[in-house]
C-alpha cells in the first residue's frame, strides 16, 4: 500500500507544475429555469451579488475577485457555520444571499425540506459540462466538488482489509479496535447509510448504523477534525472521515501532521458484497427568493468553469464535478478510487430513510 508521504511528493510537484488527467462525467441533458449564460445582466439594478458559504479560502477569494473583475459586479461573501444556516431554516428565516454552498448533500436536502431552496438552472448543465449524476433532477442543489468518507488508520493496530470496506470498519471493532466518527450532523455518515439502504438492503443499512454508534469511541461526537485530532493523541485506532477533511489537516502546515501522514494509511472504503464506493458533494444551491437571482445563477454558472474547478478541487482536496476539468495527481495516490455508480440522486432519495434510521438508533440510546 502506498504511503501517505506519496501524496506531499505529488503535492509539491503540483504547486510547481500543471497536472494532468481528468476525470470525465457522463453526458447531462438540459431541463427548464432560467439559464445564465453570455449576455448582459438585465433583472436587477443591483450590480451585487451575495455569496453565502460555511468556509473561506484565501483560493475561494481569489476566484470570486476573478469574477468581480470579468463581469464588472460586487460579490458580498458571508461566512456563516453550518449549524446556524440550518438553524435558520428551521426557524422560517430567510436566507439572504443569492448563492449558498454547503459541504455535504445531506446539508442540501435538509435546506430543501424547510423550503429554504428553489430550483435553479445555468448554462454548464445543458452540454455535458456537469454529469447528471451530480445534479438533482428537480434543480435544488448542484454538486460543486465530490468527496467521500475515507478511513484513516494506524496500520500497527488496523488492517488494510478491514479499512477497505465498510463491513471491515465495524468487524474491526469488535476486536477492541477504537473508531472515530463524528456527530451526524458534521460529517458524510447520514450519506453512507443511504447508500447502504439502497445498494444493499434496509437491515443492512440499520445494522451498519447501528454498530457504528454502539461500537464508536466515546460515541459520535464533534467533527472529522476532532477525530483526526484524537487519531494523533492516540485515544483511536481508526477515524471515519471526509477525504478532504483528512487531506487538509495532513497539509495544514504543522508538522505533527505531516509527520502522521508517513504513519498512517487511507482507504476509502467499499462494500464487500458489490464493490460500491459512496461519493458526497459539496454543494451549490440557491436560497429561495434570493434578491438577485440572475447574478446569482450568473455566478453559478461561473463555478463550473474549467479552471475555476481545478482550483477549487486543489484548494478544497475534492475532485471536479466538471467534466473536463483536471483532477489533480495527489487525489489518485490513495490505493483506492472514488464510487461514481451511485448517483447523487438516488442518495438524496434515500436520506430520508438514513436519517430515519439514525433518529431511530440515537433515540433508543437516550
Amino acid at each position: 500500500m502506498k504511503s501517505l508521504l506519496q501524496l506531499f511528493v505529488a503535492f509539491v510537484l503540483i504547486v510547481s507544475f500543471a497536472a494532468c488527467g481528468g476525470d470525465k462525467a457522463t453526458t447531462t441533458g438540459s431541463s427548464g429555469g432560467v439559464k445564465a449564460g453570455p449576455g448582459t445582466i438585465t433583472q436587477s439594478a443591483s450590480n451585487t451579488v451575495k455569496l453565502m458559504t460555511w468556509r473561506y479560502l484565501p483560493q475561494d477569494a481569489q476566484v470570486i475577485s476573478d469574477f468581480e473583475t470579468k463581469f464588472g459586479v460586487k460579490v458580498e461573501v458571508e461566512v456563516r457555520p453550518m449549524v446556524k444556516i440550518i438553524g435558520d431554516a428551521v426557524d422560517g428565516k430567510r436566507i439572504d444571499a443569492d448563492v449558498l454552498i454547503v459541504p455535504t448533500l445531506e446539508d442540501a436536502a435538509r435546506l430543501r425540506g424547510f423550503n429554504a431552496l428553489q430550483p435553479f438552472f445555468v448554462e454548464a448543465f445543458t452540454n455535458g459540462n456537469v454529469g447528471d449524476r451530480y445534479l438533482d433532477n428537480e434543480g435544488y442543489w448542484a454538486g460543486l466538488t465530490r468527496w467521500t468518507m475515507a478511513t484513516v488508520y494506524n496500520p500497527n493496530a488496523v488492517t488494510s482489509e478491514e479499512a477497505g470496506s465498510y463491513k471491515g470498519i465495524v468487524k474491526a471493532t469488535t476486536r477492541n479496535i477504537r473508531l472515530g466518527v463524528a456527530h451526524p450532523d458534521s460529517s458524510g455518515l447520514a450519506g453512507v447509510v443511504a447508500g447502504l439502504h439502497l445498494n444493499l438492503n434496509p437491515s443492512a443499512a440499520q445494522l451498519w448504523a447501528k454498530t457504528i454508534y454502539e461500537r464508536s469511541s466515546g460515541g459520535l461526537q464533534g467533527s472529522d477534525q476532532d477525530q483526526m485530532n484524537r487519531l494523533l493523541a492516540g485515544q483511536i485506532d481508526m477515524a471515519f472521515v471526509s477525504q478532504g477533511a483528512a487531506v487538509r489537516w495532513f497539509l495544514n502546515g504543522n508538522p505533527q501532521h505531516f509527520a502522521a501522514a508517513k504513519a498512517w494509511r487511507v482507504r476509502l472504503p467499499h462494500t464487500e458484497a458489490t464493490n460500491i464506493n459512496f461519493f458526497n458533494m459539496t454543494c451549490v444551491t440557491m436560497p429561495a427568493n434570493s434578491p438577485n437571482r440572475q447574478l446569482g445563477l450568473r455566478l453559478i454558472d461561473y463555478f463550473y468553469d474549467e479552471k475555476v474547478q481545478e482550483v477549487l478541487t486543489s484548494a478544497w482536496f475534492e475532485y471536479p464535478c466538471e467534466s473536463f476539468a483536471e483532477t489533480e495527481a495527489y487525489l489518485y495516490g490513495f490505493p483506492d478510487n472514488i464510487g461514481n455508480k451511485i448517483s447523487g440522486e438516488d442518495i438524496d432519495k434515500n436520506l430520508g430513510n438514513a436519517w430515519a434510521i439514525i433518529n431511530d438508533i440515537a433515540a433508543g440510546r437516550e
